[in-house]
Protein backbone atom coordinates (compact mmCIF):
# COMPACT_ATOMS: atom_id res chain seq x y z
CA UNK A 1 0.00 0.00 0.00
CA UNK A 2 2.45 2.27 0.49
CA UNK A 3 4.11 2.14 -2.62
CA UNK A 4 0.60 2.88 -4.32
CA UNK A 5 0.59 6.40 -1.96
CA UNK A 6 3.88 7.10 -2.86
CA UNK A 7 3.06 7.07 -6.35
CA UNK A 8 -0.38 9.33 -5.96
CA UNK A 9 0.72 11.61 -2.81
CA UNK A 10 3.75 14.28 -2.78
CA UNK A 11 4.97 12.92 0.72
CA UNK A 12 7.18 10.89 -0.19
CA UNK A 13 10.81 10.07 1.18
CA UNK A 14 12.76 13.21 0.93
CA UNK A 15 16.41 14.04 1.53
CA UNK A 16 15.73 17.49 1.32
CA UNK A 17 12.80 18.30 4.26
CA UNK A 18 12.40 21.10 3.34
CA UNK A 19 12.21 21.66 -0.57
CA UNK A 20 9.07 23.91 -1.17
CA UNK A 21 6.76 23.51 -4.26
CA UNK A 22 4.07 21.12 -3.96
CA UNK A 23 6.92 18.55 -3.76
CA UNK A 24 8.58 17.24 -0.32
CA UNK A 25 11.58 16.81 -1.47
CA UNK A 26 14.31 16.36 -4.63
CA UNK A 27 14.16 12.66 -3.28
CA UNK A 28 10.58 12.42 -3.45
CA UNK A 29 10.96 13.32 -7.15
CA UNK A 30 13.76 10.40 -7.75
CA UNK A 31 11.60 7.86 -5.85
CA UNK A 32 8.85 8.01 -8.16
CA UNK A 33 10.83 8.60 -11.13
CA UNK A 34 12.92 5.64 -10.34
CA UNK A 35 9.74 3.22 -9.32
CA UNK A 36 7.48 4.34 -12.19
CA UNK A 37 11.14 3.41 -14.39
CA UNK A 38 10.87 -0.28 -12.45
CA UNK A 39 6.83 -0.70 -13.56
CA UNK A 40 7.28 0.45 -17.30
CA UNK A 41 10.47 -1.73 -17.42
CA UNK A 42 8.69 -5.17 -15.89
CA UNK A 43 5.64 -4.14 -17.96
CA UNK A 44 8.37 -3.96 -21.29
CA UNK A 45 10.31 -6.91 -20.65
CA UNK A 46 7.20 -9.24 -19.41
CA UNK A 47 5.16 -7.95 -23.01
CA UNK A 48 9.09 -9.30 -24.93
CA UNK A 49 9.21 -12.52 -22.38
CA UNK A 50 5.42 -13.27 -23.76
CA UNK A 51 6.02 -12.51 -27.25
CA UNK A 52 9.38 -14.83 -27.30
CA UNK A 53 8.05 -17.44 -25.84
CA UNK A 54 4.52 -18.04 -27.27
CA UNK A 55 5.04 -16.51 -30.48
CA UNK A 56 8.23 -18.27 -31.51
CA UNK A 57 8.58 -19.65 -34.91
CA UNK A 58 9.44 -23.34 -34.63
CA UNK A 59 10.84 -25.34 -37.42
CA UNK A 60 8.65 -27.15 -39.47
CA UNK A 61 5.34 -24.55 -38.34
CA UNK A 62 3.49 -23.38 -41.11
CA UNK A 63 3.86 -19.78 -41.48
CA UNK A 64 1.51 -17.10 -40.12
CA UNK A 65 -1.16 -15.58 -42.10
CA UNK A 66 0.36 -12.70 -40.64
CA UNK A 67 3.60 -13.45 -41.91
CA UNK A 68 5.39 -10.49 -43.05
CA UNK A 69 5.91 -10.86 -46.91
CA UNK A 70 8.15 -8.60 -49.18
CA UNK A 71 6.09 -5.90 -51.24
CA UNK A 72 3.08 -6.23 -48.77
CA UNK A 73 1.93 -4.31 -45.82
CA UNK A 74 0.97 -6.26 -43.29
CA UNK A 75 -2.93 -4.44 -42.80
CA UNK A 76 -4.22 -7.53 -40.65
CA UNK A 77 -1.57 -6.56 -37.96
CA UNK A 78 -2.97 -3.56 -36.80
CA UNK A 79 -4.90 -3.47 -33.50
CA UNK A 80 -6.22 0.40 -32.99
CA UNK A 81 -6.89 -0.89 -28.75
CA UNK A 82 -2.94 -1.33 -28.53
CA UNK A 83 -2.07 1.54 -30.47
CA UNK A 84 -3.95 4.22 -28.32
CA UNK A 85 -2.80 2.25 -25.30
CA UNK A 86 0.37 2.58 -26.51
CA UNK A 87 0.34 6.12 -27.29
CA UNK A 88 -1.94 7.15 -24.38
CA UNK A 89 -0.17 5.77 -21.71
CA UNK A 90 3.36 6.94 -21.81
CA UNK A 91 1.66 10.38 -22.80
CA UNK A 92 -0.33 10.47 -19.22
CA UNK A 93 2.95 9.25 -17.77
CA UNK A 94 4.95 12.09 -19.39
CA UNK A 95 2.66 14.47 -18.45
CA UNK A 96 2.55 13.42 -14.59
CA UNK A 97 6.14 12.88 -14.26
CA UNK A 98 6.60 16.87 -16.54
CA UNK A 99 3.74 17.86 -13.59
CA UNK A 100 6.05 16.66 -10.94
CA UNK A 101 9.69 18.26 -12.30
CA UNK A 102 8.04 21.18 -12.42
CA UNK A 103 7.68 22.08 -8.22
CA UNK A 104 12.04 21.83 -8.03
CA UNK A 105 12.00 24.50 -11.09
CA UNK A 106 9.54 26.77 -9.76
CA UNK A 107 11.20 26.59 -6.35
CA UNK A 108 14.67 27.15 -7.82
CA UNK A 109 13.30 29.76 -10.12
CA UNK A 110 11.50 31.67 -7.61
CA UNK A 111 14.82 33.68 -6.31
CA UNK A 112 14.40 35.85 -3.27
CA UNK A 113 14.53 39.68 -3.42
CA UNK A 114 17.14 41.50 -2.53
CA UNK A 115 15.30 42.65 0.99
CA UNK A 116 14.15 39.13 1.37
CA UNK A 117 17.41 37.67 1.46
CA UNK A 118 19.64 37.22 4.74
CA UNK A 119 22.63 38.02 2.69
CA UNK A 120 22.97 39.53 -1.11
CA UNK A 121 26.27 39.03 -2.52
CA UNK A 122 27.35 41.01 -6.24
CA UNK A 123 29.05 38.23 -8.56
CA UNK A 124 31.40 39.84 -11.07
CA UNK A 125 32.67 37.58 -13.92
CA UNK A 126 35.77 38.74 -16.03
CA UNK A 127 38.96 36.79 -17.91
CA UNK A 128 39.64 34.81 -15.62
CA UNK A 129 38.29 35.46 -12.00
CA UNK A 130 35.26 35.66 -9.76
CA UNK A 131 34.69 38.83 -8.35
CA UNK A 132 32.02 39.38 -4.89
CA UNK A 133 31.41 42.10 -3.40
CA UNK A 134 28.63 41.80 -0.34
CA UNK A 135 25.73 44.20 -0.95
CA UNK A 136 22.87 46.25 1.31
CA UNK A 137 25.94 47.59 3.04
CA UNK A 138 26.41 43.98 4.84
CA UNK A 139 28.64 43.47 7.59
CA UNK A 140 31.10 40.80 7.49
CA UNK A 141 31.53 38.45 10.97
CA UNK A 142 34.21 38.40 13.25
CA UNK A 143 33.88 34.56 12.04
CA UNK A 144 34.59 35.28 8.54
CA UNK A 145 38.66 34.64 8.80
CA UNK A 146 38.82 32.02 5.21
CA UNK A 147 39.06 34.75 2.77
CA UNK A 148 41.78 37.32 1.97
CA UNK A 149 40.82 39.15 -1.02
CA UNK A 150 37.30 39.22 -2.94
CA UNK A 151 38.61 37.74 -6.07
CA UNK A 152 37.88 34.06 -6.18
CA UNK A 153 36.91 33.72 -2.60
CA UNK A 154 33.64 34.24 -0.92
CA UNK A 155 32.45 33.31 2.91
CA UNK A 156 28.67 33.37 3.35
CA UNK A 157 26.91 32.04 6.66
CA UNK A 158 25.26 28.83 7.14
CA UNK A 159 21.82 28.33 7.37
CA UNK A 160 20.98 31.52 5.51
CA UNK A 161 19.28 32.41 2.05
CA UNK A 162 22.35 34.00 0.01
CA UNK A 163 20.81 35.63 -3.42
CA UNK A 164 23.54 36.09 -5.94
CA UNK A 165 23.36 38.86 -8.49
CA UNK A 166 25.53 38.03 -11.25
CA UNK A 167 27.05 39.94 -14.37
CA UNK A 168 29.97 39.40 -16.54
CA UNK A 169 32.33 42.64 -17.45
CA UNK A 170 33.24 40.44 -21.19
CA UNK A 171 32.53 37.65 -22.31
CA UNK A 172 29.74 35.14 -21.42
CA UNK A 173 30.66 32.97 -18.39
CA UNK A 174 28.72 30.13 -16.14
CA UNK A 175 28.49 30.80 -12.58
CA UNK A 176 28.83 26.85 -11.39
CA UNK A 177 28.24 25.40 -7.63
CA UNK A 178 28.03 21.83 -8.43
CA UNK A 179 28.04 20.90 -4.38
CA UNK A 180 24.86 22.99 -4.15
CA UNK A 181 23.14 22.42 -7.00
CA UNK A 182 23.29 25.71 -9.03
CA UNK A 183 24.57 27.12 -12.19
CA UNK A 184 23.56 30.71 -13.50
CA UNK A 185 24.96 32.29 -16.49
CA UNK A 186 27.04 35.35 -16.20
CA UNK A 187 26.14 37.68 -19.46
CA UNK A 188 27.95 41.11 -20.05
CA UNK A 189 25.56 44.07 -20.07
CA UNK A 190 23.01 42.10 -18.64
CA UNK A 191 21.89 41.46 -14.62
CA UNK A 192 20.87 37.48 -13.80
CA UNK A 193 20.28 35.88 -10.39
CA UNK A 194 20.02 32.58 -8.58
CA UNK A 195 20.03 31.63 -4.77
CA UNK A 196 21.24 29.11 -2.34
CA UNK A 197 19.71 27.77 0.97
CA UNK A 198 23.01 27.23 2.84
CA UNK A 199 20.85 25.31 5.80
CA UNK A 200 20.94 22.46 2.80
CA UNK A 201 25.02 22.26 2.64
CA UNK A 202 27.40 21.75 5.93
CA UNK A 203 29.52 24.20 7.43
CA UNK A 204 32.96 23.28 6.95
CA UNK A 205 36.25 24.72 6.86
CA UNK A 206 37.19 23.07 3.17
CA UNK A 207 36.12 25.58 0.49
CA UNK A 208 32.82 24.33 -2.05
CA UNK A 209 33.88 24.64 -5.41
CA UNK A 210 32.88 27.54 -7.81
CA UNK A 211 33.59 26.32 -11.71
CA UNK A 212 32.93 28.73 -14.77
CA UNK A 213 30.85 26.07 -17.16
CA UNK A 214 30.94 28.53 -20.21
CA UNK A 215 33.74 28.29 -22.47
CA UNK A 216 35.74 32.09 -21.98
CA UNK A 217 38.34 32.00 -23.55
CA UNK A 218 42.34 30.64 -23.52
CA UNK A 219 42.29 30.08 -19.53
CA UNK A 220 38.66 29.09 -19.13
CA UNK A 221 39.55 25.56 -17.00
CA UNK A 222 41.41 27.95 -14.44
CA UNK A 223 38.53 30.01 -13.79
CA UNK A 224 37.91 28.39 -10.07
CA UNK A 225 36.74 30.26 -6.68
CA UNK A 226 36.16 29.35 -3.56
CA UNK A 227 33.23 29.24 -1.47
CA UNK A 228 33.19 28.62 2.61
CA UNK A 229 30.08 28.09 4.46
CA UNK A 230 30.61 29.21 8.29
CA UNK A 231 28.69 29.02 11.51
CA UNK A 232 28.09 32.93 12.38
CA UNK A 233 27.07 33.90 16.09
CA UNK A 234 24.03 36.11 16.17
CA UNK A 235 23.72 36.37 19.56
Amino acid sequence: MSVITDLIYFENPAIWDNFGGTSSGIGGLVWQMFIWSVIVGLLVVTWLAYNLIFFRHKEGDPEPKDALKAGVFPHERGDVKIELTWTIAPLILVAWLTFLSLAPLNYMWDVPDNEDADVTVNVTAGSWYWGFEYANDYEKPGEFTKCSSNINCLEVPANSVIRFNITSQDVLHAFYLPDMGIKQDAVPGLNTATWVDTSLVSPRDEPYRIYCTEYCGNSHSMMLAEIYVTEVNNA
